[in-house]
């Protein structure tokens, strides 16, 4: 089954933005470098998430060696909902970029905040807000069912 994506919140802005980086990049370096290679990994992991939206074992050695699955984790705490998840994406000199989404009635996967994680541990509170609201807001015309 094929999850279909759904952009709420700021990451259809963090997408445009990557693929104006990576379009600037090949303009004046005339090849691809470092946002290439972090907005290809975004459209080979968003195609994965797609099929399969939940975190994996990390044992898991079925991807191919030049593909890095997607980084997902659970969220548990600072937050009221049990279907967020996190999608980390090592950007190294680009940033630590995160988007939070939520698995919406087991069908679609709602892209809902990006933010570029700039500390260590879980999650915290004022990078949840944001996703919380966009997930209210989209709730208003399809409910969560479950």
């Amino acid at each position: 089954m094929l999850f279909k994506v759904i952009y709420a919140g700021n990451v259809k802005e963090f997408e445009n933005y990557l693929l104006s980086k990576a379009e600037q990049e090949l303009r004046q370096k005339g090849r691809p470098g470092v946002w290439c290679h972090v907005a290809d990994v975004y459209a080979r992991q968003l195609t994965i998430i797609q099929h399969n939206p939940y975190p994996s074992d990390p044992e898991d050695n079925s991807f191919p060696d030049d593909i890095t699955p997607p980084s997902l984790k659970h969220i548990n705490m600072n937050t009221q909902y049990n279907n967020f998840y996190r999608w980390g994406i090592r950007g190294g000199r680009t940033g630590n970029h995160r988007i939070i989404f939520a698995i919406h009635n087991f069908s679609k996967v709602i892209l809902l905040h990006y933010f570029d994680k700039q500390y260590n541990g879980a999650i915290r509170r004022e990078d949840i807000v944001p996703a919380e609201s966009a997930y209210e807001r989209y709730c208003t015309f399809d409910p969560y069912l479950y």
